[in-house]
């Protein structure tokens, strides 16, 4: 078997000893998803978890004659990139979109390594690759990971009798524990007997193990189908053709007058409006206007429709039968260029009121999606008049435009930017309770400013914002283990202990 055998494999499940071990590895993995992955935190143990499962999986497969290919060795490097984010970082909104990420990531390197994508190279079918992947052969094989484990005991009535056993006592533990729990609180005698036999059951324990068996089984169903090619043929380059063929239900006509409709709307809005939108490269302010005002009004309604353009453009691309394509280029390639325009307006007026009023996260997250969208529409218009691979494009754009998000220490950013411009002089006031709210990525950097002031009122501000600051405040909501742990909260934390 190799990374070239594709869904040509019968449903007939089959257990050789590693898809057995693997079975047994996966139920680890699952309960280890629930015990070290805490939501609240999000840190090294995400990590831990992530390389205890692709180190199972690398095993798994390289047993079953699978080699990574140049493609899956490119995401494998992207998923390690992602999930030391985890143990470096402390921003809890970046690791959750990051944890979303990886998790996807993981599932379409799995695809890669067991040649089970529909084409050996990245296209517009990653979207059938990821629907097969994350719907499809994970459901499909669900059961496996039971049957693979009852192989494992019920080679002889001996085992068949344990794992009944085991069942049952897995079945009767939540039972068990909460009715332990009533006795000792029913009759102190029972109470201490139970202490003193130093007899304990921890109900997190045991929700973490009945909770990652579900896990386990989606794990293993999806990394066993491919591995086999069990239940992996359902979803082919032919039915997704035949899935988007059927879309393709709207007269050209319709799609074109309302592209066309559209398209003039835009125009007749930039020409009314050329000489407000474009007062921010020039850093000239139209009448009875403050720069708050100017900046604030029409950004994030830009935003707005620079992401309706985009479900505009892939729904008529969608929906519309090929019969003039020549025409649907044109249309998309004229509202890529409104949208553009528009894009890059949003972007001045952002960096206008930024100049001003300095950086939050809301401006820097908000600036990054329109220049991820700058990207994508920029590819797009191109795409409409030069052939080439833009989706392939348009996946790697965005995976290195979300490194830079995860890797670019945007809290201590923003801290840092704030704080130097508040020092030389050219930010006029310096919001301590903005700061305070920034992850502990922030602290090092006020702990600079605290040392360096002579103001003894902002000192104390600066004290209370570190004191206060969203990483300490999150951390002293819960009891920290090594599963919360990051370096820019250990940092933030030696910085306290100094104060």
């Amino acid at each position: 078997m190799n990374n070239r055998e594709m869904n040509n494999s019968t449903d007939t499940a089959t257990y050789t000893r590693s898809d057995i071990v693997f079975a047994l590895a996966m139920l680890v993995c699952g309960f280890l998803y629930w015990n070290l992955i805490l939501a609240a935190g999000l840190g090294a143990g995400v990590t831990l978890f992530a390389a205890v499962f692709c180190l199972s999986t690398v095993l798994y497969l390289k047993s079953g004659k699978f080699r990574q290919t140049r493609t899956s060795w490119l995401c494998f490097i992207v998923i390690i990139l992602s999930s030391l984010v985890f143990l470096l970082f402390d921003n809890i909104l970046i690791k959750g979109l990051n944890f979303i990420f990886l998790t996807a990531a993981v599932i379409y390197w799995i695809s890669l390594f067991t040649g089970r994508n529909l084409e050996k190279r990245i296209s517009a079918y990653i979207l059938g690759d990821l629907f097969n992947q994350v719907l499809v052969i994970p459901f499909r094989n669900f059961a496996c990971c039971f049957s693979a484990v009852k192989r494992l005991f019920g080679r002889n009535q001996k085992g068949k009798s344990l794992l009944a056993g085991a069942v049952g006592i897995l079945v009767m533990i939540p039972i068990l524990a909460a009715v332990i729990n009533l006795l000792t609180r029913a009759d102190a005698v029972f109470a201490g007997m139970i202490a003193n036999l130093q007899f304990s059951v921890s109900m997190n324990i045991i929700v973490q193990i009945l909770m990652g068996i579900p896990v386990a089984c989606y794990l293993y169903g999806l990394i066993y189908g491919d591995r086999h090619g069990r239940n992996t043929g359902y979803v082919t380059v032919e039915t997704v053709d035949k899935t988007a063929a059927a879309f393709r239900f709207s007269p050209g006509v319709t799609v074109y007058t309302a592209l066309t409709a559209l398209n003039l709307v835009f125009m007749v809005f930039f020409l009314s409006q050329i000489t407000y939108l474009f007062s921010a490269f020039n850093d000239r302010l139209p009448e009875l206007m403050t720069h708050a005002e100017y900046a604030r009004r029409g950004f994030f309604e830009l935003c707005a429709v620079a992401g309706i353009n985009m479900v505009v453009i892939t729904v008529a691309h969608l929906i519309v039968k090929r019969d003039k394509v020549r025409i649907l280029q044109i249309e998309t390639v004229i509202l890529c260029l409104f949208t553009l325009m528009l894009i890059i307006t949003a972007i001045s007026k952002m960096v206008m009121y930024i100049h001003y009023f300095g950086l939050t996260p809301l401006r820097v997250y908000t600036t990054w999606f329109m220049l991820v969208l700058l990207f994508l529409f920029a590819v797009i218009a191109v795409r409409q008049f030069k052939k080439f691979n833009a989706a392939r494009i348009m996946l790697v754009g965005f995976v290195v435009f979300f490194m830079i998000l995860s890797y670019g220490n945007i809290d201590g950013r923003i801290a840092a930017y704030n704080i130097d411009r508040y020092s030389n002089g050219t930010l006029e006031n310096l919001d301590v309770q903005a700061l305070s709210g920034l992850s502990d990525a922030a602290v090092p950097y006020i702990y600079t400013l605290y040392q360096e002031t002579t103001d003894q009122s902002l000192k104390a501000d600066l004290k209370a914002a570190i004191d206060q600051s969203a990483g300490s405040a999150l951390g002293a909501s819960r009891q920290e283990t090594f599963r919360d742990f990051n370096f820019q909260r250990h940092t933030a934390e030696s910085i306290r202990h100094m104060l």
